[in-house]
């Protein structure tokens, strides 16, 4: 089904569909040259898997990373690196250009990189990703496509159909579900098509081969894959969450995207561990991490992967969870198929994690989890969410001394709270008056300067008290019994000062040490430094 245009075009909008006629005209029967740009992400797994998939379709696939990921300080494109994307696309002889926008607070980038590529080479630009999925009204005022929700196989439709469209079929383009096009009558509007039910059908990713693979970074084009030789193998075994939490996409994704179809779908064992062997057989990374929302918790699934993975791959790994799929059965079984550390969401407060994220868990429930990860062995990374604006003095204090229960060792991983557009937490703070527009990522982009706490930024001092004093709980070597005056002291929580001197000391300390233990294990990486290494952000861990 195809929606009508509900704006009228204009010259922005003419100019759009030309080059779109003029993407038909120019594939003409042959496969299509297509680039695909990472923005500050050189992970992105959606990238691998479209240009998989165009690959195996026959089409003609560059993957361009464009600038990483730093810590709390992402930088806006250089004239430098636009140069160097343009002689990237002009050396590949690209007929379109693909934009991967994960997250909303790359708009602003996305629009200064499309309006680059406009005006320099007149070329046919597509937005895809989350922002353009919710957002879809502001982003395609820019791109000249979007392609919206799950996208492999519409891309690969797309492609396909410029392929087949010749001189005079651009309209045909313009029929691909998921993909909204600029025509001279205005917008085009298609519907989506149904989620993808069994993911080992889709390609995996593309790591053996370099060719067309481009890092583009300060002055610098570096030819082949950025991920490829790190000691860390990251993969996804399913899609989606079972969860809604209000700060997620994936409460949006399922309420108004795809109403009514199954969201969270899993890949079988056996697909991931011949994906993982694919790679090892010519990639020597030291451990896996499965970077799904949830790790899937289907006991008869489990049964198979914990039966399997040891015997066939025997790599150490790591996985993210949620509390409420925590038991000592299923965690025993993935600890003895080789689990060494997991990453879980603790948020807040049990009020404000009920009450502002939708998470519904017990403080007793989050301790006893993690005196079981303790007894097991297994590695806990708790995250933990800071400047909302809902939390009171009492909610921080209750969150510290559930902390302080945690056995050491642990980290916690304290995130600054973002927005993301369309989400139940936008809604919620938005109709309660406790944020504005310029919160919400698109618009705002907080996630550049404080997406992990900084104790630097500005915030009620207060605040950066407890984040101090919850901050130096994942420390073995600070006493416990020392900080509990001190979460008591009324003088430090108005003067914090000192306490954050003292936080800073154990931050630097603890990376220090853990560097230095990376650094013999073999992972301390370039990619790693040029991530971290900052004397004037130091984040807390």
């Amino acid at each position: 089904m195809v929606a009508a245009s509900q704006q009228p075009p204009d010259s922005g909008s003419v100019y759009a569909a030309e080059r779109i006629e003029a993407l038909a005209r120019n594939a003409n029967g042959r496969p299509v040259r297509v680039g695909i740009v990472s923005m500050y992400d050189v992970e992105n797994n959606a990238v691998r898997i479209l240009a998989g998939t165009l690959r195996e379709g026959g089409h003609h696939v560059a993957e361009i990373y464009f600038k990483d990921w730093i810590s709390n300080h992402l930088d806006p494109a250089t004239d430098e690196e636009l140069a160097s994307l343009v002689k990237v696309i002009q050396d590949e002889q690209l007929d379109l250009v693909c934009v991967s926008i994960r997250a909303s607070a790359y708009y602003n980038a996305a629009k200064i990189l499309t309006d680059h590529l406009h005006e320099t080479l007149d070329i046919a630009v597509l937005w895809g990703g989350m922002h353009p999925t919710l957002v879809g009204d502001t982003c395609i005022q820019t791109a000249d496509l979007l392609l919206q929700g799950e996208g492999e196989l519409a891309l690969l439709d797309l492609c396909n159909r410029v392929r087949d469209a010749g001189v005079d079929g651009a309209d045909l383009i313009g029929g691909t579900k998921n993909v909204w096009t600029q025509t001279r009558s205005g917008v085009r509007k298609n519907a989506l098509r149904g989620l993808v039910e069994n993911l080992d059908d889709l390609s995996w990713r593309d790591y053996h081969s370099h060719n067309h693979k481009y890092f583009i970074w300060g002055d610098r084009i570096i030819k082949g894959d950025p991920m490829h030789g790190d000691p860390v193998f990251q993969m996804m075994g399913s899609r989606g969450c079972i969860y809604k939490c209000s700060y997620c996409y994936n409460s949006t994704y399922k309420k108004d995207v795809y109403p009514g179809q199954k969201w969270f779908r899993v890949r079988s064992p056996d697909s991931m561990i011949e994906e993982i062997l694919q790679a090892k057989s010519h990639w020597d990374f030291k451990r896996i991490r499965f970077d799904d929302e949830v790790f899937n918790f289907q006991s008869d699934w489990v049964t198979e992967f914990a039966e399997k993975y040891p015997k066939r791959v025997g790599l150490p790994f790591e996985i993210f969870i949620e509390p409420k799929l925590v038991n000592e059965e299923r965690m025993t079984q993935l600890r003895d198929a080789g689990l060494v550390s997991v990453y879980m969401g603790v948020q807040s407060s049990e009020r404000v994690t009920g009450h502002l994220y939708d998470r519904r868990v017990k403080n007793n429930t989050i301790g006893d989890i993690a005196q079981l990860y303790h007894k097991l062995g297994v590695k806990p990374h708790f995250q933990l969410i800071f400047d909302d604006p809902v939390s009171s003095d009492e909610d921080r204090r209750k969150l510290f001394e559930m902390i302080s229960t945690f056995p050491h060792p642990f980290d916690l991983y304290l995130f600054s709270m973002t927005v993301f557009p369309g989400s139940e937490l936008n809604h919620k703070l938005l109709e309660s008056g406790l944020i504005s527009e310029y919160d919400i990522e698109g618009i705002g982009t907080k996630t550049f300067y404080q997406h992990r706490v900084n104790l630097e930024y500005p915030r009620p001092v207060e605040e950066t008290y407890w984040i101090a004093m919850i901050q130096l709980l994942s420390k073995s070597f600070v006493p416990k019994a020392m900080l509990t005056p001190l979460s008591k002291s009324e003088l430090l929580k108005k003067h914090p000062w000192p306490l954050i001197q003292m936080a800073h000391a154990a931050n630097w300390v603890k990376m220090g040490t853990t560097a230095a233990q990376m650094a013999k294990d073999g992972e301390m990486t370039h990619t790693l430094l040029r991530r971290w290494l900052s004397f004037d952000r130091v984040i807390t861990t």
